[in-house]
């Protein structure tokens, strides 16, 4: 596969987890795989997952309060990946933040997490490249399904085609119970991107409504670019910035983490688990 370049945006304020005052990127949840029980921070799920996606090199995007951040993870030598961070001065959103890496990406293809979200399965970054490539797609969104959509961004599917019908951003009625969890996109879409935010006049905490990714998803459809979505039937979206998302994903991951002690033989989902 061509070099592709790894991209987490991780400077929002993690508001749903006030008063909780540390980097909700930083939340223990489950541990390594490497015999001596190590706690993994949940920013590391997501780096861990890149990396086994074929992604050597990836940014971080943080804003100047967390900094935090940059000393935990170092240069990602620990994953084996090369690290390099980016600061969003002013909170303007993730389309804002995932832009500040337009002069860095070139022609790459680039491969987007979230920080405060865990996925299943772990390879879920390599099946979506090898997707992404097959349909010769300008965006390709891993689609998980969940129990309740409507403060996620539920993803229509085309039947039999992958082609992405509509993406709907917090609905209050979901059309579907899934949500888009990781996104692989092209050159094409990093222009649009790039032009939607220059085009982005709006003030921060102001009376119009923040752009959104999902904005952006739907501008490409609009412009003709090639939109598909890969769904994962079987697979797993945990979202950790709620307390009860933190409790959730937590006790999955611990009852994961048991099985194979307790009846022998790994069941389809455990294997998933890193």
């Amino acid at each position: 596969m061509a070099d592709v370049l790894g991209l987490v945006p991780a400077a929002g304020v993690g508001s749903r987890l006030r008063p909780y005052r540390a980097p909700k990127e930083l939340i223990q949840v489950g541990y390594h795989d490497d015999g001596r029980s190590l706690p993994k921070a949940a920013i590391e799920h997501t780096l861990l997952a890149l990396r086994r996606g074929g992604v050597r090199h990836s940014l971080v995007v943080i804003s100047s309060a967390k900094c935090e951040l940059l000393r935990y993870l170092g240069d990602g030598h620990h994953l084996d990946l090369g690290l390099g961070y980016l600061c969003q001065e002013e909170p303007k959103g993730m389309p804002h933040a995932l832009d500040l890496a337009s002069p860095f990406v070139g022609d790459r293809d680039v491969c987007m997490g979230m920080p405060d979200t865990i996925v299943r399965p772990t390879d879920c970054f390599a099946r979506l490249r090898e997707f992404h490539a097959r349909h010769r797609a300008d965006v390709s969104l891993g689609v998980f399904p969940v129990a309740d959509a409507r403060g996620l961004a539920p993803v229509v599917l085309e039947p039999g085609t992958g082609r992405v019908v509509t993406v709907v951003d917090k609905p209050a009625v979901p059309p579907v119970e899934n949500t888009w969890g990781i996104v692989v996109w092209s050159a094409a879409f990093t222009d649009l991107l790039h032009a939607m935010v220059a085009a982005d006049n709006r003030a921060p905490g102001g009376d119009s409504a923040d752009l959104v990714l999902t904005d952006v998803f739907l501008a490409a459809q609009r412009e003709g670019l090639r939109v598909y979505g890969l769904e994962f039937a079987y697979g797993e979206f945990h979202d950790i910035g709620t307390p009860d998302g933190v409790m959730r994903a937590r006790r999955v991951l611990e009852e994961q983490r048991s099985l194979p002690e307790q009846v022998g033989v790994l069941p389809a989902l455990a294997r998933q688990s890193p």
